[in-house]
């Protein structure tokens, strides 16, 4: 049992009877001060007395929510049903010295990402070169302000088509203090690119994967003669016996190998599972 579901299991004591509680919740996310839950449809009609009893064992939650329904939609919103606790939908996350205010109901955002923004800031607080780095779906700007926040020369451009990720990108900017480092730019990411950053790129990361493999031909092309890295992340179904990191490397290579440049894939990881055999996989392409 993962912490999520302990601590989902430890509030409902007492309150659900113990085959029902394993049922219960099948999705658990905090951000801030806001917990966002899945309810599996059996329970629904015991939504609110859940939501109350996890209010109720978590006391610096303020607000209860419940995500109806998948992530949907080009700006990757999610439809949801406040439950208990403050009505609102806007929170503010904080994550390694940052704090990013986020609309739930109108933005993106995923705290089971913290991993790979750590990873990816890391590994640009370790490159010693000057870096143009576009992050090409970048929402409320929280992998753009962690790579930012590293010392360091470098410019982020962070991209994306959602206004209202844009607005809340613009006040993560200010009060995260990287007015000078980083750039939000509303628009359709694959056109920014191809439009103003033509070979002029170290680094291009692709925190979409509903889209980077649509998308990765332009940001091959993005990279500068001198070479760079793209961070890329795709989705992937893989029975119990196939390595879903392994098809996602064949699946970029056949992508990849039509175009001049040689590349190499340096890094693959399994992100998460995201649904029976359903991976969501991250890998580091180098172009040289």
């Amino acid at each position: 049992m993962g912490r999520r579901h302990r601590v989902v299991a430890e509030a409902l004591k007492g309150v659900l009877p113990e085959d029902r509680i394993e049922l219960a919740v099948k999705g658990f996310d905090l951000v801030g001060d806001v917990a966002v839950i899945k309810i599996h449809e059996p329970l629904e009609a015991d939504r609110f007395l859940i939501a109350n009893a996890l209010r109720n064992h978590l006391p610096h939650v303020k607000t209860v929510l419940r995500q109806v329904g998948a992530v949907e939609g080009d700006f990757r919103t999610r439809r949801l049903e406040w439950l208990c606790g403050e009505k609102r939908t806007v929170a503010s996350h904080r994550e390694h010295g940052c704090v990013f205010e986020v609309d739930l109901a109108k933005t993106y955002f995923s705290p089971r990402l913290l991993h790979e923004r750590t990873r990816i800031s890391e590994l640009c607080r370790n490159s010693a070169k000057h870096e143009n780095i576009v992050n090409m779906f970048s929402g409320v700007g929280c992998f753009s302000i962690r790579i930012a926040k590293q010392p360091g020369k470098r410019h982020v451009y962070s991209v994306d088509l959602n206004s209202d990720a844009i607005k809340y990108q613009l006040r993560n900017i200010r009060s995260n203090r990287v007015r000078g480092t980083v750039t939000a730019i509303l628009g359709e990411s694959k056109e920014v690119i191809e439009s103003f950053f033509q070979k002029r790129l170290q680094r291009i990361v692709m925190p979409l994967p509903e889209k980077s493999y649509l998308y990765l031909k332009s940001a091959a092309a993005a990279i500068g003669q001198e070479g760079g890295t793209i961070h890329y992340y795709d989705f992937t179904y893989a029975h119990k016996n196939e390595d879903p990191i392994q098809k996602i490397i064949q699946k970029v290579t056949r992508k990849l190998k039509t175009q001049p440049r040689y590349f190499s894939i340096e890094y693959g990881r399994v992100v998460r599972s995201t649904g029976p055999n359903w991976y969501q996989v991250a890998l580091d392409i180098t172009l040289k």
